[in-house]
């Protein structure tokens, strides 16, 4: 009896269909991930100018003049995935280049009360994104 020497044909070709199949569904999962980092930056800068306006809000008792380059409220800003950004009497809005897509501009809306602000939040990562063949949700986002 001979020694068997490699793989037979059936062997590689049960390994490449494996291989094939956990493609396909990892593939997908790492869209979803890779668009849901890069939102992540329109956040994280969403952020600051949250942080800003607030400030303005407790100086002034009002949202009314926060806008950008005033108050302490900082000129806009662009990154490789935020394009501008824009504060007009305290409502944020945040557009994303068109690598993530400018469809989903974020707008953060501050309501102010006696006691408290907060944040209602529209667009952005709520909205569906255009992407090939799939419409992924960027990321969820509760509103504060």
């Amino acid at each position: 009896m001979r020694m068997q020497k490699g793989f037979t044909l059936i062997e590689l070709m049960i390994v490449v269909a494996i291989v094939g199949i956990l493609a396909a569904v990892a593939l997908p999962a790492y869209q979803n991930y890779s668009y849901r980092a890069k939102f992540a930056e329109v956040n994280s800068v969403a952020a600051t100018y949250q942080t800003a306006v607030a400030s303005c809000a407790q100086e002034t008792g009002t949202t009314t003049g926060c806008n950008l380059g005033t108050n302490n409220i900082p000129a806009t800003t662009s990154t490789t995935y935020v394009g501008s950004v824009g504060v007009t009497n305290g409502t944020i809005t945040v557009t994303p280049t068109a690598l993530i897509n400018t469809a989903s501009t974020l707008i953060l809306a501050p309501i102010l009360t006696t006691s408290s602000l907060t944040w209602t939040v529209s667009g952005g990562c709520l909205n569906p994104q255009t992407t090939g063949n799939s419409v992924p949700v960027l990321c969820k986002v509760s509103g504060s």
